[in-house]
């Protein structure tokens, strides 16, 4: 499948309601960026996960928070292993991204058939990445920065939790660089 195809199919339409919801669309105006938080596994296995609900949440200690659906299988590995990686994309990344635009497990999204509910999605295949010397977690070589990540708490939110994680790593891999957004793509996720 083409990345383009990719990318349409990832875009999140939310549910509306009819009438439509002024406080949805409110939500929706809210700036994001994109970013792909990498994990591992008891067992070893690597993932990336595309998210946008990230910030810093504490200068001392330094410390980051990411919303994370409840079902995801990052989630599954961050609890396992409490050690993850933040990706900050760069603006030219639209490509990069349409990697991570899928669940891994394909099961996730409702209306797929049999067959392709089935699936489990490598999205790392073919990226560029070495793992974190902290956490063992995927370092995107075409990231615009990244940091390495030891989780401390997981807030219940809804159908999201927030987990929130100690910076043990980082760095800038383009200097003066602007990192890519939801608007960029066209993307929503939220209200």
């Amino acid at each position: 499948m083409a990345d383009k195809d990719i990318i349409e199919r990832a875009k999140y339409e939310p549910v509306r309601s009819t009438p439509p919801d002024p406080i949805a669309e409110a939500l929706e105006t809210f700036p994001y960026g994109l970013y792909i938080v990498g994990s591992r596994g008891a067992g070893g296995t690597l993932n990336g996960m595309m998210a946008d609900w990230m910030m810093q949440v504490s200068f001392r200690p330094r410390l980051v928070c990411c919303s994370v659906e409840n079902d995801a299988t990052t989630l599954r590995f961050i609890r396992e292993t409490n050690a993850f990686t933040v990706n900050v994309l760069p603006i030219d990344a639209q490509e990069l991204a349409s990697h991570f635009a899928q669940p891994r497990d394909a099961s996730k999204i409702k209306g797929r058939s049999q067959e392709e509910s089935a699936k489990v999605y490598d999205k790392l295949a073919g990226i560029a990445y070495a793992r974190g010397e902290q956490t063992g977690c995927p370092l995107l070589d075409g990231a615009l920065a990244w940091l390495e990540c030891e989780a401390e708490q997981f807030v219940p939110a809804g159908d999201h939790t927030l987990v929130v994680g100690r910076v043990l790593n980082g760095a800038v891999l383009i200097e003066n660089g602007d990192p890519l957004t939801q608007r960029h793509l066209g993307w929503q996720y939220g209200g």
